[in-house]
């Protein structure tokens, strides 16, 4: 019976665990401002997406935007982010823990009035970001210049990327 018991409750433990870890989105579900935060309970190493959002064409900064961001941690739970961008700026900050994922997709949808609706995904790893090849379905003038450039300082990664909006 005390082993029964004992089972119960070390189950019961490792799963707040693991929605501690994974699911930051009951602490705060939508965000006014510019910056999404997704960085697990124990994280170990962080890595920060910076830049704005341009036309592609003209290169001029698009206000007045939609971010859906989501990001499957694990087959059970998806964390889904959604924010309303006034400025055109944006970060998303995530990170790994010492035993977990190398990598990590993230589904990315931006809507803005006037241009096509933005899909594809951003694959994190511990060296930085790095584009899906969707990019170049949903923009064909994607050139290689625009790649994230990405910056290691030692337990973290900062990463420079704009999205190109087409209309």
């Amino acid at each position: 019976m005390e082993r029964r018991l004992f089972i119960k409750k070390a189950s019961m433990l490792t799963t707040g665990v693991l929605a501690m870890s994974s699911l930051t989105s009951f602490t705060s579900p939508e965000n006014e401002n510019s910056n999404i935060d997704l960085v697990p309970f124990l994280a170990s190493k962080r890595i920060e997406l910076k830049g704005i959002i341009v036309d592609a064409k003209s290169g001029q900064v698009v206000i007045n935007t939609s971010i859906k961001v989501k990001l499957n941690r694990n087959r059970f739970l998806a964390t889904q982010r959604v924010i309303e961008n006034n400025n055109g700026k944006y970060s998303i900050a995530s990170g790994f823990t010492p035993n977990g994922k190398f990598s990590e997709k993230i589904e990315i949808e931006i809507k803005a009035p006037g241009y096509k609706t933005y899909k594809s995904q951003l694959l994190l790893s511990k060296n930085g970001c790095n584009v899906h090849s969707a990019e170049w379905d949903y923009n064909p003038d994607f050139k290689i210049e625009y790649l994230p450039e990405n910056l290691i300082s030692g337990e973290d990664v900062i990463s420079q990327f704009n999205f190109r909006l087409v209309k």
